[in-house]
């Protein structure tokens, strides 16, 4: 909190999903809710691409960073929150197979602490994909890494011997959490932005503009034309 007041982090850099509001969006006349729409409209920038990108983070903090660097993509953020349930599992193994099916090769970027269990995490559930749906994609650890703990002087704590998985894992241990937010955010951006084909992308966000002018065209017409009226009876 104290970093928030001061203005060193953003107070949207974290997200409390445990507290939302709760209720039916309502609008006061169609204009509105075309306009709504507009807003809230994104073409799938992606269709045209022979990619297919997710950003996994191992933490739901995390997760709320990374998505400040996917979001202007379109490109999807998934928290495991430790390692995946069977049930979470399977609509990944799902997502990839269609996308498999529609042509695209499938990139998956995981932002992890760097310790026995988080290291764990990646083994397993690239192994339990592999294993139980037999999904096969790329996967690639890009936080936190020993590299990234030198070059950026990471905060370390000692590892927990009594993890059972600490047997082959040597030095000390990083929370991802240690990274600086635009660290994070860089980390996600390149990821993704190296996968992208320029014309094919800019083709679509002209059609997408386009189609955005079409509900601009759509409230002008409702708004001119008196549709938001109704007689009385």
């Amino acid at each position: 909190m104290k970093w928030r007041r001061d203005g060193s982090i953003a107070w949207n850099s974290f997200v409390d999903s445990a507290r939302s509001y709760h209720g039916v969006r309502t609008y006061s006349g169609l204009s509105d809710a075309l306009e709504n729409s507009k807003n809230c409209y994104r073409r799938n920038l992606w269709q045209s691409q022979k990619i297919y990108v997710e950003i996994w983070t191992e933490k739901e903090a995390i997760a709320a960073i990374a998505q400040q660097a996917a979001e202007p993509f379109g490109v999807p953020v998934f928290p495991m929150k430790g390692f995946g349930s069977g049930s979470a599992l399977h609509s990944i193994a799902n997502m990839i197979k269609w996308q498999q099916r529609l042509g695209k090769k499938v990139y998956v970027y995981h932002l992890g602490d760097h310790d026995p269990s988080g290291r764990c995490i990646d083994e397993s559930t690239v192994r339990n994909l592999r294993d139980d749906h037999g999904v096969v994609f790329h996967f690639q650890r890009i936080a936190v890494n020993p590299d990234q703990i030198k070059l950026y002087n990471l905060l370390t704590r000692p590892t927990k011997r009594a993890d059972t998985r600490a047997k082959n894992f040597e030095g000390e241990s990083v929370e991802v959490d240690a990274l600086a937010p635009h660290i994070i955010r860089n980390l996600v951006e390149s990821s993704i932005a190296q996968h992208i084909d320029r014309a094919a992308w800019e083709r679509e966000k002209e059609i997408e503009a386009m189609e955005k002018e079409t509900f601009d065209r759509m409230a002008d017409a409702f708004e001119q034309g008196g549709f938001d009226e109704v007689e009385d009876p």
